[in-house]
């Protein structure tokens, strides 16, 4: 598809900038870039970059022909894991079935429990899908981390909140939409973070565990 190739196009002219920008920071944090913000909250997760463009579309295509096969479906019909040209636009299942590749899986959040308590003691990471509730609007994916140490965000920048100060240990939000991680707090201050998205959006949270051993309780 043709977004394979401007995806690359844009990959190559901007990766010494992007490679730059990840080394000045002290965590890990991809930009948003087309609407790959799924592979940005996996690689933002797993504080590295596990996942390529092409990797996910791979997966998206997998579902697609599985999916085909169950339904007998004509080779015509649309992927609906993935945009149609080929810019991103992941579901869940995408980003459940890269996780199972490496040995990782997805739990969902109830939200009528308070996140930090049901959170998962093996939990690397949690992703959220954020989306507005009206009809036809596209939805966003993004990362949130806890750092057991101290950050300290770049003094050079006025947009980063707390810029210049050491944060932590606590919640990071990661949204590849922001110019820098945002430091979230606590336990207390991420329910908070969490309710108050749920004022404003249709807000589904996973948590990003291990995939439990066969036979294990």
């Amino acid at each position: 598809m043709i977004g394979r190739y401007i995806i690359g196009w844009n990959d190559s002219a901007t990766e010494k900038y992007r490679h730059r920008k990840l080394a000045n920071l002290p965590v890990y944090h991809e930009r948003q870039s087309f609407w790959l913000c799924a592979k940005h909250s996996l690689n933002n997760v797993l504080q590295q970059e596990a996942y390529t463009h092409n990797d996910l579309e791979r997966v998206a295509n997998q579902l697609h022909a599985q999916q085909q096969q169950q339904q007998a479906s004509s080779w015509l019909s649309r992927n609906s894991h993935k945009n149609t040209f080929g810019f991103g636009d992941y579901d869940v299942n995408v980003i459940t079935g890269a996780l199972h590749e490496r040995g990782l899986d997805l739990h969902w959040h109830d939200n009528r429990v308070p996140i930090s308590q049901a959170m998962p003691s093996n939990c690397l990471g949690i992703i959220v899908h954020i989306r507005q509730s009206w009809l036809f609007r596209n939805g966003h994916w993004f990362a949130i981390k806890y750092f057991d140490s101290e950050i300290a965000m770049p003094a050079a920048s006025s947009e980063a909140a707390g810029a210049g100060e050491r944060r932590g240990p606590g919640f990071w939000n990661l949204d590849s939409k922001a110019e820098y991680p945002e430091f979230i707090g606590g336990k207390e201050e991420l329910d908070l973070f969490v309710v108050q998205l749920t004022q404003k959006y249709q807000v589904h949270a996973m948590f990003v565990v291990p995939m439990q051993t066969p036979g294990a309780v």
